[in-house]
């Protein structure tokens, strides 16, 4: 990246000139951030996203232990009916947990006065889900449920929040779902919970399959399946490519349940290359899959200190120029999402790795983003 540098914060567009929005929105239909529901709260804050995106996605406050809290609310299954919970037919313990969702509502409905669509990111991942859904009676201190049992706990959770979004009146809010997050790295930091109920499933797990089955038969219900997408997201896609195919293969066998990949892109200057990334968007492509670009960042200090703004305005160039390039050949490429606002509040704000180090403060990488459109 040190080579070939192109300047990019003389370009020939200006900030007032275009946004994100305007520039991408005809080339990937959706262009996304990462948003927290305090900063849709702020006035300020909100007329930045809209400038600039048409799309959010809660950065927490629609993953598993924000919907199910840190220690379990439980009422009867009786009670449960009575306020509309779904009960699954196999269901056979007294009480089930309830889901909050304040968040939800809050969110749904900022966006929906405000013109944005929504990803729903995430119902089923092995990080940030309380430990006591996994144990019997809702106990954290107790073992681990049957696989029966969880099998019909992954259907109420499932089905419940999918339901309660798309029954109320923000559904058309909602376009895509990461149904299941990052499974093919749920033993990266010791065996998950998951693991210890199901076992290693290769590319074969069964509770992924009834998540994704789960989901795409309440949004037939409500007569929704072709508009809303589900997804199966995962970050270091391009390392596990083949991996990925497989599982999706496995979870549409019979009937397509998943609609495609959300490629997290995660990324540094130093690695891995455009071209790299690329060459498993080109796979996905040839499988047949839709595709969104889920979680962008690229640091510019992760695995060497000598890097530049410029290096990483060179960089996105050629990572957006790649997408780009694939969407004209024909790419199902539907969405792109870049994960935080601006530097010091992303979660990787150490490595600088937006396109903005404030409101309204463009970087040399906005720019450069900008300038790739021109190839389309």
């Amino acid at each position: 990246m040190k080579e070939n540098k192109k300047e990019f914060v003389n370009s020939r567009f200006t900030y007032n000139d275009t946004s994100l929005r305007i520039a991408y929105s005809d080339i990937f239909g959706k262009v996304g951030v990462a948003v927290s529901i305090s900063q849709l709260q702020d006035t300020a804050t909100l007329n930045f996203i809209t400038k600039h995106y048409n799309s959010i996605t809660m950065e927490n406050e629609m993953k598993p232990d924000a919907l199910l809290g840190y220690s379990p609310a439980l009422i009867t299954v009786s009670a449960a009916r009575e306020k509309g919970y779904i009960i699954p037919a196999d269901y056979n313990e007294g009480y089930v947990p309830e889901i909050h969702f304040g968040n939800v509502d809050t969110a749904l409905s900022l966006a929906a006065a405000n013109g944005l669509s929504l990803r729903f990111h995430t119902l089923i991942w092995h990080n940030q889900t309380p430990a006591w859904f996994f144990k019997s009676d809702y106990n954290a201190g107790n073992n681990y449920v049957s696989t029966g049992t969880m099998d019909a706990r992954v259907e109420f959770f499932v089905k419940n929040v999918v339901a309660y979004v798309h029954s109320g009146n923000y559904s058309n809010t909602v376009y895509a779902w990461d149904v299941v997050n990052e499974y093919l790295h749920n033993t990266d930091g010791g065996t998950s919970h998951w693991t210890q109920i199901y076992g290693e499933q290769g590319n074969s797990p069964t509770y992924v399959k009834d998540a994704f089955r789960h989901a795409s038969e309440l949004l037939s219900y409500y007569g929704i399946r072709d508009r809303v997408k589900l997804f199966y997201n995962d970050y270091n896609t391009y390392l596990v490519t083949d991996d990925i195919i497989s599982l999706l293969s496995f979870i549409n066998s019979g009937i397509k349940y998943c609609d495609g990949v959300g490629m997290q892109a995660h990324l540094d200057v130093d690695w891995p290359a455009p071209s790299f990334v690329g060459e498993a968007v080109q796979k996905f492509m040839d499988a047949g899959f839709e595709i969104q670009l889920t979680e962008i960042d690229v640091t510019i200090n992760f695995r060497q200190d000598f890097y530049t703004l410029e290096d990483q305005a060179n960089y996105y160039y050629e990572l957006m120029s790649m997408l780009i390039s694939k969407k004209k050949a024909g790419g199902n490429i539907t969405g792109i999402t870049f994960w935080g606002l601006y530097d010091s509040v992303s979660w990787r704000a150490s490595g600088q790795p937006l396109l903005f180090t404030g409101i309204d403060q463009p970087k040399p990488a906005y720019y450069s983003v900008i300038e790739a459109t021109v190839s389309y």
